[in-house]
């Protein structure tokens, strides 16, 4: 009888860790999503846009969650963490990239407006 009532717990828990190991998996693809449709939009120059701020508001959470549900997840996992690694270090390089692209952008505009302001002072 308790050698019963202790495969029903031993079964439990295997059924708690393919639960968690699931959810690890689910949480896991949608956020390789999310980062993948980021570095898109990123890419297209729309990382100020009001969908790429859903986004990235939805990936801070789904990593609130994984981040719940243990430190470092079930061991199968490791190479989609890596995956998810490279993801983010390419989204933090065309972030850079669009950002130093807005900054010579500016510097060309503020150029061009004391360029203009010479002109008309000398009309």
């Amino acid at each position: 009888m308790q050698a019963e009532a202790l495969a029903g717990d031993e079964n439990l828990m295997e059924t708690g860790a393919g639960t968690i190991a699931n959810e690890y998996g689910r949480l896991l693809d949608e956020l390789e999503g999310l980062l993948s449709r980021q570095i898109e939009l990123a890419h297209q120059g729309d990382s100020a846009g009001e969908r790429f701020d859903l986004l990235t508001a939805r990936a801070g959470s789904l990593v609130g969650e994984i981040a719940q549900l243990g430190p470092a997840g079930p061991a199968e996992y490791q190479h989609r963490f890596e995956r998810l690694r490279e993801l983010y270090e390419t989204l933090s390089l065309v972030l850079a990239a669009e950002k130093a692209g807005v900054s010579d952008e500016l510097c060309r505009i503020r150029r061009g407006r004391k360029i203009i302001g010479t002109y008309r002072s000398t009309i």
